[in-house]
């Protein structure tokens, strides 16, 4: 029986994570649940699940969610909460031999090389997104000097078809009307900029160990290929599926092995299409962030990060237009000092700096 913690346990991932432990509760035991607010959700959660330990941060703390993930009877800790949350428990997770499911991309973007220096087996670090969950099912285990090229797929929904006028006036309505995933507030609206994509690309050089010029981004508009890799001699392999995080999520419970799947569907190939288009880089200028902060290196993909908070934060509230958050962006990056080689709190502090200076324009 794997012994498992859900951080960000009331969140649409932690929702998911439990729906699949709860389709197979003689393989789980549910240790700890952690989330942000309380609420009606989490209490219903620890009714149905019983938990060792339920932490509400904004009363407990940092402290108390690092402790939980250390324990001794604990096997995999899920972190799937929301911004720079899951930088500490992740550290001491990894430190602490604990395999972790990371849906939080945020810790890598901000830290990751220094979240890889913490790994001590292979495979200790488990992704959940789709892209980088696709890439790690293709890699099975094959050392990075084989890849010749990481091809990262995003989809196509309306608002990509929108006129440059029309994306000028793009409401948190126009955000939502996605054709496949449902996704939270604020990556949503960092989906529809493209940024969740450089972010992407920022995560994938660390977790596969990758230069950024070994990243290429294509259009992807069925949402059945989940993402490529390009091997040195020629080969190219990929995941194929459903567009559900069901099924990443109960690869990544139940890694190295897999079950036959209660939770998600099977895809029928016949009559199905792939196409691949060029990423609309114009467009979407955010789309070339990831690329650009991994060239200026140290703690540029910090700021970056700290500088999106605060533009979603800016579209959300009405104060700029969807059009406004790329130049915005830009301008706070063009204004950083890139320190080379951080310490983990000067990532932090480059993090906060981003945000503030944003804030502030």
């Amino acid at each position: 029986m794997k012994k498992v913690v859900i951080l960000g346990s009331t969140g649409q991932i932690g929702q998911q994570a439990l729906a699949v432990i709860s389709s197979y509760r003689r393989e789980f035991r549910v240790v700890g649940l952690v989330c942000r607010h309380g609420g009606k959700e989490f209490e219903k959660q620890l009714k149905e699940f019983k938990p060792s330990v339920a932490l509400v941060t904004e009363r407990d703390g940092e402290a108390e969610m690092v402790a939980l993930v250390k324990r001794k009877d604990v096997d995999l800790v899920v972190v799937a909460v929301v911004g720079m949350a899951g930088l500490m428990p992740t550290l001491a997770a990894l430190k602490a031999g604990k395999s972790v499911a990371l849906a939080s991309k945020e810790v890598l973007v901000v830290a990751g090389e220094l979240v890889l220096k913490e790994i001590k087996f292979s495979h200790q670090l488990i992704p959940l997104d789709s892209e980088p969950s696709a890439i790690f099912q293709s890699l099975a285990g094959q050392p990075p000097k084989f890849i010749k090229k990481i091809i990262l797929t995003m989809g196509k929904g309306p608002i990509a078809k929108m006129t440059p006028e029309q994306l000028s006036k793009v409401t948190l309505k126009d955000i939502f009307n996605r054709p496949c995933w449902s996704m939270g507030l604020k990556i949503s609206v960092d989906s529809a900029t493209g940024i969740n994509k450089a972010f992407e690309v920022i995560e994938l050089a660390h977790l596969f160990k990758v230069k950024p010029e070994q990243i290429e981004i294509v259009v992807h508009p069925e949402y059945l290929c989940h993402s490529l890799v390009e091997f040195v001699d020629g080969s190219i392999l990929t995941e194929l599926g459903v567009p559900d995080m069901k099924r990443y999520l109960q690869y990544a419970l139940f890694y190295p092995e897999r079950k036959l799947t209660k939770v998600s569907n099977f895809v029928n190939l016949v009559g199905q299409q792939l196409t691949f288009e060029k990423p609309p880089y114009e467009k979407f200028p955010c789309l070339r962030l990831g690329f650009e902060v991994l060239q200026a290196g140290g703690t540029m993909p910090a700021v970056l990060h700290g500088a999106d908070r605060a533009v979603v934060e800016k579209f959300i509230s009405g104060e700029i237009r969807f059009t406004e958050i790329y130049s915005l962006i830009k301008a706070t990056l063009k204004k950083h000092q890139v320190i080379k080689k951080p310490k983990l709190s000067d990532l932090i502090e480059a993090e906060d700096w981003g945000y503030k200076d944003v804030q502030k324009t």
